[in-house]
């Protein structure tokens, strides 16, 4: 019997490649459309890197996809006048991934063949090796030590997850290499002092990161004093403050000397105590290296009789500015001063009055002079908040055609000054964006055709980027009420998924009304006659929701014994976990079911 079978077979075949080259003159091909797809040529190298160790080697074209990634297959069979140009996919191990409709599927990280046949003649087809990979999830980065000095160097190193990842190489990159530069081993080498962004990502296409901050640190070179020349009291002291360059050094530490203590001495602070009428030279030594010094003339005379603040410097938190000040007379015994925060938690001040940023808002600083004639000032320092990066609320934006749909850009901090952001879309024929008014982190994306793009938007403040893939179409049309009764306090509702989509949730309005029409109250919480039904479960495209597990919200069996027709509307559903789609009235899903005694 096999025997005649297999015969009948292939003569069935040639039968239907013979009626098919008998309608044209032209032979049957199906081209998949790669545009848009993964695909790579069997010798490319690309390819090696994620074949599964033992597989075989052949020459078809390979598509390269992630787990968990799903492909939208378009098949073109030609002739344009053949009378049956459907297309048949299949794949030869569904463990790895399987077709439905013209979706690929992805199951298991492995192996398999796709075939793309003509469905009027199965011998024209295409076949294409699909792998399946483990991508990257989650990387960490780690250092031997979190700070490198200038022109030394680093090793940092990429611990990769999960295990089984098929692709575990990593790019190296600095977002500040006048800071730090990093080869693409992870040795990163101080350039100047400051923070500098290392970041690794994932080779294999997933796009995953993982950064780590490596403080750069600088060597006094200079020092200089903000009083080469100090007037102080006898038994009074002065502070004469230290510069250490450059500014960037990392070690500001230093140590004081007095040329003659019978006339003034200096502690390790700097602060220089009159002791006898006279002149002497403060020297101040670099505590680092030892051989980086200046010194300052010191006369012993009378005391601050004014202390004035010059205007308050701009600062942004984490970033220092300096105040500037002027004690009087100018031959002052001691004329240093000291300074005070109003809220340390705003800002901090240090003794040379470097104001550092702490976190964004304002307060007082006063400055007091320290011969204990009490002179001060004060000035009110606003602390700004620079933009340290930017993201997306939503991961993906689905536009309905001719439609406008909002969504918001994160700052990163949300304490962060300056909101002003610039928006663009790669493509204006497919959808347009413009920023809300006085809300520029938030916008508005109109559906101006069926496609797709993307919707990129910059900080003003440090050129942070986030972007969001736009999907134009006919979403609204994505649900489908293929039944819906109530029965007493029982309700039946299957709806359907007829899109392409993944709905993860779906919710549905349920109206009441009495014989005439008047609304009949229903709802347990504003004793209106509409309550809610929600549906939570992933709806994955083609399926139908499942009766238990709806749910009801704020439902109460109506008093009325008159009650005569539901109306069901489905008003939103979320797609993916992520986009929440709320369905214009006019379009609402819409069904009309009397009551069931």
């Amino acid at each position: 019997m096999k025997k005649i079978l297999v015969p009948l077979l292939v003569l069935a075949m040639l039968m239907i490649s013979m009626a098919a080259l008998a309608e044209g003159n032209e032979a049957i091909t199906v081209e998949l459309n790669t545009a848009r797809l993964p695909v790579y040529e069997a010798d490319d190298p690309t390819v090696d890197l994620f074949r599964a160790e033992g597989a075989e080697e052949n020459t078809l074209p390979v598509l390269l996809v992630p787990l968990k990634k799903n492909l939208e297959l378009r098949v073109t069979v030609m002739p344009k006048d053949l009378k049956n140009r459907k297309s048949v996919l299949t794949t030869d191990d569904e463990e790895v991934a399987r077709i439905r409709e013209t979706t690929l599927y992805t199951r298991n990280a492995g192996e398999t063949i796709l075939t793309i046949a003509s469905a009027m003649d199965p011998a024209a087809a295409n076949q294409y090796r699909v792998i399946v990979y483990q991508p990257v999830t989650r990387i960490a980065v780690n250092a031997s030590e979190k700070a490198v000095a200038v022109g030394e160097t680093i090793r940092l190193t990429a611990d990769i997850l999960p295990e089984n990842a098929a692709m575990k190489d990593v790019e190296w990159s600095s977002q500040d290499e006048k800071t730090a530069t990093v080869d693409g081993e992870g040795n990163v080498t101080g350039v100047k002092r400051g923070t500098a962004r290392i970041t690794a990502t994932a080779k294999d296409g997933s796009n995953i990161k993982a950064s780590i901050s490596i403080q750069v640190n600088q060597n006094p070179e200079e020092i200089t004093l903000d009083k080469p020349e100090v007037t102080v009291d006898t038994g009074r002291s002065t502070a004469i403050r230290a510069t250490v360059l450059p500014k960037d050094a990392n070690n500001k530490n230093v140590v004081w000397a007095s040329s003659d203590e019978s006339i003034a001495r200096v502690n390790a602070d700097g602060r220089v105590t009159g002791v006898a009428l006279g002149e002497c030279t403060i020297i101040c030594t670099d505590k680092q290296t030892g051989t980086v010094q200046a010194s300052a003339v010191v006369h012993v005379q009378q005391p601050v009789t004014k202390v004035t603040l010059g205007e308050a410097p701009a600062v942004y938190a984490g970033e220092t500015a300096q105040l500037t000040w002027t004690t009087e007379p100018a031959n002052a015994s001691n004329p240093a001063v000291t300074f005070r925060s109003g809220n340390t938690k705003v800002l901090t001040v240090s003794e040379d009055g470097t104001v550092t940023g702490v976190k964004a808002g304002e307060t007082w600083v006063t400055v007091m002079s320290t011969d204990g004639s009490n002179r001060q000032a004060k000035v009110k320092v606003k602390v700004y908040q620079h933009v340290t990066g930017v993201h997306m609320k939503r991961n993906t934006a689905y536009i309905d055609l001719r439609t406008k749909s909002t969504t918001t850009a994160v700052l990163e901090p949300e304490t962060a000054t300056n909101h002003n952001m610039t928006w663009v879309s790669a493509d204006p024929s497919i959808a347009t964006v413009e920023p809300i008014r006085n809300q520029p982190q938030r916008i508005s994306i109109y559906g101006v055709s069926e496609g797709f793009t993307v919707i990129t938007g910059t900080t003003e403040d440090g050129g942070f980027q986030t972007s969001i893939p736009v999907l134009v179409g006919h979403w609204e049309k994505s649900l489908k009420i293929q039944e819906a009764k109530v029965k007493g306090a029982d309700a039946v509702l299957k709806v359907k998924n007829v899109s392409d989509l993944t709905i993860t949730s779906i919710k549905v309005e349920v109206s009441v009304f009495d014989n005439e029409g008047k609304p009949v109250p229903c709802n347990s919480k504003d004793d209106s006659n509409t309550y809610v039904m929600t549906y939570k479960k992933t709806l994955e495209p083609g399926d139908t929701t499942k009766e238990k597990d709806w749910k009801t919200v704020n439902f109460k069996l109506p008093d009325s014994p008159t009650v005569h027709e539901y109306v069901v509307k489905i008003t939103e559903f979320e797609i993916d976990h992520d986009w929440i789609k709320v369905i214009r009235k006019n379009n609402q899903p819409t069904q009309k079911c009397p009551v069931h005694l």
